[in-house]
């Protein structure tokens, strides 16, 4: 039982249900009603997806976790390489989750509490969690992990929140403004991925810091001024001016993060961007 409670990141978990509230909070903008149940049932079952997508990385970063350090936010959980867990205990909890997302998923939707759209939302999400980890694609080790991670955490964790408010697919618009969370989410995995560059390196895990080396600080600070930039390019028809403003407040965080790109192997920073700036948008897009 502590194997697989550690195996979960319950540090990382959190994130999860901050980025799903962003989609709460926008919908609610955009005048729908939030029915507390039927987001409650979401969240769970969004939250399930994320599980399974976490043993299921478990499973097939073994190797690399065995030789990294273990900070709760990055280096895995280390719990397999401490003896707590098995490699089986780890891919037989992800098959478990996974098929209970999918049942319950099945049975949300065939009984109306949430639309097909947030049905579809949910599979491609878990379907995502295990692309990233494992064959055939295993996107992680081929350098698409990142962009993956950020989509499947900045993008459809919200989505999923604003289909089951509005009981429909989300328009362009909600895409549109969803893109500086998923560049947020991005500086955090590039964090992650870099304290864990030398044990990735060495197991021949190609993720973008392995590839690009010290020139990631430059892909870093892309993505951290596109998190500032995209609210400002389209406020007002598209973001409303208080969000933008909102995200600008904790500009000296991003800037902070920024200069010190590869210069720390703390995937700290990166975590604490994000976390400032989901927080920002929801609470401004609420009130």
């Amino acid at each position: 039982m502590r194997g697989l409670w550690q195996m979960s990141r319950p540090l990382i978990l959190p994130s999860g249900v901050l980025a799903y509230a962003v989609g709460v909070a926008m919908a609610r903008y955009a005048g729908h009603p939030i029915i507390w149940g039927d987001q409650a049932l979401a969240l769970t079952l969004t939250m399930l997806a994320n599980l399974a997508a976490h043993y299921a990385d478990e499973y097939a970063d073994a190797d690399t976790d065995a030789l990294a350090v273990h900070t709760g936010i990055s280096g895995g959980s280390g719990a397999i390489a401490a003896g707590l867990a098995t490699r089986t205990l780890a891919l037989n909890a992800a098959l478990f989750v996974s098929a209970l997302t999918i049942v319950g998923g099945i049975g949300a939707v065939l009984s109306g509490r949430l639309p097909l759209a947030a049905g579809l939302i949910l599979l491609i999400g878990l379907i995502g969690g295990w692309a990233y980890s494992l064959p055939p694609l295993a996107l992680e080790r081929r350098g698409l992990g990142e962009i993956t991670n950020a989509l499947l955490g900045g993008l459809l964790m919200p989505l999923m929140a604003y289909a089951t408010a509005a009981h429909h697919a989300p328009p362009l618009e909600v895409y549109l403004q969803l893109a500086p969370m998923v560049a947020a989410a991005l500086t955090c995995i590039l964090g992650v991925h870099w304290a864990d560059r030398n044990a990735d390196a060495l197991v021949g895990k190609r993720t973008l810091a392995v590839i690009l080396g010290q020139r990631l600080r430059w892909l870093w600070w892309a993505w951290i001024a596109l998190a500032y930039l995209l609210p400002l390019l389209l406020t007002p028809h598209i973001i409303p001016p208080a969000v933008a403003l909102a995200g600008l407040l904790t500009l000296p965080l991003g800037l902070y993060v920024g200069f010190r790109a590869t210069r720390t192997d703390s995937a700290a920073p990166g975590a604490g961007l994000m976390i400032a700036l989901m927080l920002a948008h929801t609470v401004a897009y609420w009130v």
